[in-house]
């Protein structure tokens, strides 16, 4: 597809001033690029139902025409080599800003060929607060595109009200759209949210224990440990990342497995920018740790966590005697973030804090995802702390 960007001319600007608003029956030619002769396919998508967009990569939580059914939803296909796509970038910010909590779902679909390599920067320093998605290619020969950018509206039903809007029109669409009442069984009612996120992030869901939702929100505390298997982590590998930390235990069977399922997450979101780091239970042999993580072919780096000055000797095969007293700390790092159970997965956000703790392991991926698409404004917990 040729790379064709969209650019408006003054004197289409000043049509647009004077443009009467839509109607529920009728959005205005000269809200379109090229007005009433925008080209016919996308003319022909209006009145239609959506297409499933199809994609490869995410940046943000992964989300679908269909699963948005309910909800008002914006496409913009862009590019970061597009330099009008760039410059409606703060105009969809503002946009999602203010329709976020009315049922709006905004979703910027990325060319497939080019360009996709910087979009985690762009995502980073524009302060993108939506999802973003790599096409497959397959997107733009569902949607027509014929010009970057292409924004399209779809409306609470999954039905395309608009495709090809000038960037300064698509809030006046939203709005329209967003206006018109929800069809029936279709209210866009959102998951119940838990401290960080919906309750099906979590094992136990909305009962999960009390000291997990307590870890949420605190910062997260220096990683120094007795040993480390693979690259030691200091402040600086730390700071404005978001970091994806397990406390473990090697001779857990569970902790291997999901070791192992944080590995492959590795792979996809290291390139991102997303740490990925172990604390093992400081009881545990680290000779025998290190003969595991090898043997399983691990590459992420796992801190031999540091005991507590109170902390009494034990194995960690010793059973907790829970009914009399609280498990002893597992190490320095977990007493901190009141860990009581291993394994337990947390999630810390680009300021250092704790943004979500006890997370599944197959729901690891969306929390990364909503925390990648978060602002970021550079502050970070660990700015005051001197480096070691």
């Amino acid at each position: 597809m040729p790379r064709t960007s969209l650019r408006v001319s003054t004197a289409l600007l000043a049509a647009l001033a004077v443009a009467l608003p839509a109607t529920a029956a009728e959005i205005p030619d000269a809200w379109f690029f090229d007005g009433a002769n925008r080209p016919k396919p996308l003319r022909e998508l209006e009145g239609q139902p959506a297409p499933e967009i199809a994609t490869k990569a995410w940046i943000g939580d992964e989300t679908g025409v269909e699963s948005s059914r309910g909800k008002v939803v914006v496409l913009d296909f862009w590019a970061t080599w597009c330099g009008p796509c760039m410059a409606s970038v703060p105009h969809n910010v503002e946009l999602v800003n203010e329709h976020r909590d009315d049922g709006l779902v905004f979703i910027g679909v990325h060319d497939s060929n080019a360009g996709w390599d910087k979009a985690p920067g762009v995502v980073r320093d524009k302060g993108i607060n939506y999802p973003v998605a790599q096409d497959s290619g397959e997107s733009v020969k569902l949607y027509h595109l014929q010009f970057w950018p292409t924004y399209v509206v779809i409306d609470r039903a999954g039905v395309v009200r608009a495709a090809g809007l000038l960037p300064d029109k698509v809030g006046d669409v939203v709005e329209m759209l967003l206006a018109e009442p929800a069809p029936p069984g279709l209210g866009g009612a959102t998951a119940d949210q838990g401290a960080g996120g919906p309750a099906s992030w979590y094992y136990g869901g909305a009962k999960r224990p009390a000291w997990l939702r307590a870890a949420e929100g605190k910062a997260l505390p220096p990683l120094e440990g007795d040993a480390w298997f693979g690259t030691p982590l200091g402040i600086d590998d730390l700071r404005g990342h978001v970091i994806v930390m397990q406390f473990l235990s090697p001779e857990s069977t569970i902790a291997l497995q999901q070791l192992d399922e944080l590995a492959k997450l590795q792979e996809e979101f290291g390139p991102q920018g997303v740490v990925f780091v172990g604390v093992c239970d400081h009881r545990a042999s680290w000779d025998k740790a290190e003969s595991v993580f090898v043997e399983r072919g691990l590459t992420l780096p796992i801190v031999h966590d540091r005991p507590t000055p109170d902390a009494a000797p034990a194995t960690a095969s010793e059973p907790a005697a829970a009914s009399v007293r609280p498990p002893p700390p597992f190490g320095v790092v977990s007493a901190e973030l009141g860990v009581r159970l291993l394994p337990v997965t947390m999630v810390v956000d680009r300021s250092g804090r704790v943004a979500a703790a006890g997370v599944r392991a197959d729901q690891a991926k969306a929390v990364v995802n909503h925390l990648l698409a978060q602002p970021y404004d550079g502050s970070s917990v660990f700015d005051d702390r001197p480096l070691p």
